[in-house]
Parts: C-alpha cells; structure tokens; sequence
C-alpha cells in the first residue's frame, strides 16, 4: 500500500470524522474510457433459512426515546430485531434495526418502503444505528424520505445494534449487507401492515455498497418483493486499488482513518488475519477506533493518524499482500447483474473512495447489462454532496414505474 501521511489539524479532522450530513445531486458525464472486465467474483453464499423464514420479525418495540425531528413525521416508529443470513457461510444471524411510517393515510397498495443503509459508523456492537435517538447521525436522510411519503427501515447491519448474536460485524461485506438490507423490508411489513411489497434502497459509503448488493439479490433473495431500484451514495464499491503493489493512488489521511475497520472486516471473514501483518503503531491498535464508534472517537482517531508514518501501513509480507488482495477482490462489486436500475452518485474530489474507483466499477456494471445512471458530481468529495431533490425525484420515478436512464 502506497501511502501519504499529511499533517493537518485535529480540529480540522474531527470535523470531517464527525460529518453526518451527505445529500446528493448535480449532473456530470462518466468516464467511459474502455475498461477491462475483471475475473467473475465470488458467488454469494447460499442461505440456510428458508425463504418463508428470511426476515422473519423476531422482535419489535416502540422508539420511545426517538429525536424530535424524526417522531413528529412519523406515525409508527419501532426498534426491531429480524432474522437474516450471513454472507460468509450462509447461516441463519439476528439483526436490528429501526421502523419509520409516515403520517396519514397509506397509498393503495401500502406504504412504499425505502431500505435504507448506513455509512460506516464503527465496528463495535453500540455501534447500531437503531440504538441512538438520532439514529447516529441518519436523521436527515430518514426524515427526507418520510417526508416524501415513504416508510423508511434502516438496517444496524450483522454484528451492530443490540441483538443477542455475538458475530463480528463483517464490514464491507457485500452479501451479509445485501441480505440484512433486503430482510428489513420484510421484517418491516411484518412490523406494520400497511407497509405493501414496492421498495427500493439508499445507502451512502458503505451503505452505498450494501444497496448496490441488494439490488443484485433483489429478485433471487428478494422474491416476493416488488424492486424498485437502488440509490447509491459515494458507494465502496471496489477497494481492490488500496491492495495494488504500486497504485496510483497514494492512500490519504481519511482512507488511513478507514484501514483499522476495513482490516476488521477481513478478520471478521478469516480469523486467522493478524492486524500485525497489515498495520503497525498507533494504526495497529485502531486507535481505538474498534472499541467505539465513529463520531465518539475522533479525538483518537485525529491523534493516531498525525503520529503515524508510511512504515505503519503493510502489507508486510507477500503472503499478507496476497491475501488481502484476494479478499479486496472478493468483496469488490459488481459480482453480477443488477435486478433493478441504479443510481450512483459521487464527487470528482473523494479521496476517500476515488472517482476513478468508482467509474471502473461502474463499467463493469454497465458490461454485465446492468441499468445504471451514474452522475460524477464537479467539485463535490465524499462528504459533501448536495441535493436530495434529484434523489427523491429518481426513487418516486422508479416506484411509479418509469423507465430508469442509463448512462452506460
């Protein structure tokens, strides 16, 4: 991994770690320069429960101690825990996650139902989403989409959250993410009966990812459902870059910031990964990062990385390089065809998941015949992507059954 350390504030850090707000818009052109298809990636793994069984609500409670802004849209707010599988070995997990109905009275055909999938809020168990009063930073989002007369349930992801199931949260990847995203929409019918079978999916970052997988699983996993397509926010796509021996891309301080979780994640597939064999120092013990969750730990965060040096980050052996490499790609989308259209949105200045990571993966998905609008948004970087009108505009489209573009 090539890697460029860069010292700047603490003050300055914190206020990008902690930035919770992320909407979308703008209009750009793709790059279509041609782009060789990778190796077809691994298959996702076959569940063991039954579909009568995926989703199943185990169990669902009142959000009592909901923030303001998202209880005064909402006419029925829960926390639930739901039955699901996990994308490493197929096997039966429980996931939390929260319920949001809007006011009034519900279309013909029921609520229309937004899955929606968060961005990286940490690793640790608390760091579920559906634990937090304002749902650990999502409240706008979730409050937009109310707003449009949407039912929202939003996912805390496999390992996050307070289910009793002891797994490790697998971060980034895409298969547990796909199923947990997709089970929510049946565990929230089974919450609220005026919810219908009509959804569709947003997700930012990491979310971003996990609704790109969805929408690969919507008709197989998904059956019985109705999709309808799948917003995807400066996606994690493909990290295969971060692995390559001499990359172009030199790994910036936010990507640095974002190694401990992402080597979490290969460990939580292969517990034989040793975090020694990737990353050293401060970086080594996830500044802590492991044991709490994003925005409580900035602090950290900001001092480790400004202490840190290029010679913290490995691979520090081939075989080390080789099996990260292998998981990188493993995990890299698209693994197949798209069931539903896409939208994907992100910003020609993301350090954090690189434009030109994200075209390539794009591509791909347009090779595989995939409907795909992608908008490259001009000055905008992983944080700051402005106007959740066109994001709303393109779901309401797609669920009154009009034709997505493509860019491809």
């Amino acid at each position: 991994m090539n890697v460029r350390v860069s010292t700047v504030s603490a003050a300055v850090l914190a206020a990008t770690l902690t930035a919770t707000s992320c909407t979308i818009g703008g209009e750009a052109a793709v790059d279509e320069s041609p782009l060789a298809p990778t190796e077809a990636q691994a298959e996702y793994a076959e569940p063991e429960l039954p579909p009568a069984e995926r989703g199943e609500l185990l169990e669902a409670g009142p959000f009592i101690d909901l923030s303001p802004g998202i209880a005064s849209r909402s006419a029925d707010s829960q926390r639930i825990t739901y039955r699901s599988t996990s994308g490493l070995d197929g096997s039966p997990t429980e996931v939390t996650g929260a319920l949001f109905v809007p006011q009034g009275a519900p279309p013909e055909g029921g609520w229309p139902v937004i899955s929606y999938a968060h961005g990286t809020t940490g690793v640790a168990r608390e760091c579920g989403p559906s634990q937090y009063p304002d749902m650990l930073g999502q409240a706008a989002r979730i409050n937009s989409l109310l707003d449009s007369g949407y039912a929202v349930v939003a996912t805390d992801y496999e390992g996050l959250g307070g289910s009793l199931d002891e797994t490790a949260h697998p971060y980034l990847e895409p298969a547990t993410a796909a199923y947990n995203v997709i089970d929510a929409v049946r565990a929230a019918r089974a919450a609220n009966d005026a919810i219908g079978t009509q959804w569709g999916a947003v997700g930012v970052s990491q979310g971003g990812q996990a609704v790109w997988a969805a929408s690969e699983q919507a008709d197989e996993y998904g059956a019985g459902l109705r999709f309808a397509g799948s917003v995807a926010i400066s996606p994690a796509a493909d990290l295969t870059p971060i692995a390559e021996p001499e990359p172009p891309w030199a790994l910036d301080l936010f990507q640095l910031a974002l190694l401990p979780y992402v080597i979490a994640g290969f460990q939580a597939a292969d517990p034989s990964v040793e975090f020694d064999d990737y990353l050293r120092g401060g970086l080594a013990g996830g500044f802590g990062s492991l044991e709490t969750c994003v925005r409580d730990n900035w602090l950290n965060s900001a001092l480790a990385l400004l202490q840190s040096s290029p010679e913290d980050v490995g691979p520090f052996s081939d075989d080390a390089t080789d099996a990260v490499r292998a998981w990188l790609d493993d995990i890299a989308l698209p693994r197949g065809t798209s069931d539903g259209p896409l939208l994907v949105l992100y910003g020609d200045r993301d350090t954090v998941v690189p434009a030109e990571w994200t075209a390539r993966a794009v591509q791909r998905a347009c090779e595989s015949g995939t409907v795909i609008e992608a908008v490259l948004i001009p000055g905008a970087d992983h944080f700051n992507l402005n106007g959740t009108q066109e994001v709303l505009e393109w779901l309401d489209a797609r669920l009154r059954g009009v034709p997505a573009l493509s860019t491809c």
